[in-house]
């Protein structure tokens, strides 16, 4: 799978209404793209991807821009319940790699002490090659591994262990000028840029008997795993859960 980050043209069509985000977004420079599990439904278990972050200019990987590659687990569209455990690989250097761990509830917006951060340097460069990117999630840790060598483990402490379902998601983010994530060399872009991932791989643990559901259905979904849960306005899945901050969500319209 390859996830581009290109300038917007004429030939594609945005609105301003997301269900991503279950509101309205100002307009963009670029477009990008993104993959997102239908429903809310993966929990504990190994989660691992063999991916390659971008080069900001074809042929020269040790030039640094502004990018954020990423495998994650999210949940909801924060409003509710905002939970989310990360690997984000950045534009800031060719070994830069982030893992992150954040739990809040009834927000809408990132502010310091929701999230465990810390910054990995990696001894292989994170654009010139396929490195493996794993993270062992239990109900009492989380255990980031990068080709197989450990380079974190988190327990319980100021924050919760995520203990809520979410969906498997990997996209790819430019934050623009004046960004204060994913490398203030931004001027060094060359689009379109693009992240591989040449595959993804899932491992239930065998204590977790409530999720996924049988067949990947939504058989075994709680309405609080449905709160929001539309990815898109093709996906076919209802926005449920009423209002978000006391406003209706808008409504996107299903382009094809």
């Amino acid at each position: 799978m390859k996830i581009v980050a290109e300038p917007i043209s004429s030939s594609i069509h945005t609105q301003s209404c997301s269900n991503a985000e279950v509101g309205r977004v100002a307009q963009k420079k670029l477009v990008s793209g993104e993959m997102r599990a239908r429903y809310n439904q993966f929990r504990y278990g190994r989660y691992e991807a063999r991916m390659k972050a971008p080069e900001v200019q074809p042929g020269n990987p040790n030039i640094d821009g502004n990018f954020v590659a990423t495998m994650f687990v999210y949940k909801d569209a924060k409003f509710n319940h905002w939970r989310e455990i990360d690997f984000e690989v950045t534009g800031d250097s060719a070994h830069s790699v982030t893992t992150n761990m954040l739990s809040a509830d009834h927000t809408s917006a990132w502010k310091a002490g929701i999230q465990h951060s810390e910054q990995i340097s990696t001894p292989g460069n994170v654009r010139k090659d396929f490195h493996v990117y794993a993270f062992e999630w239990l109900p009492d840790k989380i255990t980031w591994y990068i080709d197989g060598q450990k380079v974190r483990e988190q327990h319980p402490g100021s924050l919760h262990i995520p203990d809520m379902a979410g969906k498997i998601m990997m996209n790819l983010w430019i934050f623009g000028d004046g960004a204060y994530f994913g490398g203030k060399q931004i001027h060094n872009n060359h689009y379109p840029l693009t992240s591989e991932y040449d595959w993804f791989r899932f491992y239930k643990w065998d204590g977790d008997t409530s999720y996924p559901c049988p067949g990947l259905t939504n058989s075994c979904l709680t309405p609080d795993d449905k709160f929001m849960a539309s990815n898109n306005p093709c996906d076919g899945i209802a926005q449920e859960g009423g209002s978000v901050n006391g406003q209706t969500p808008c409504v996107a319209t299903c382009q094809r």
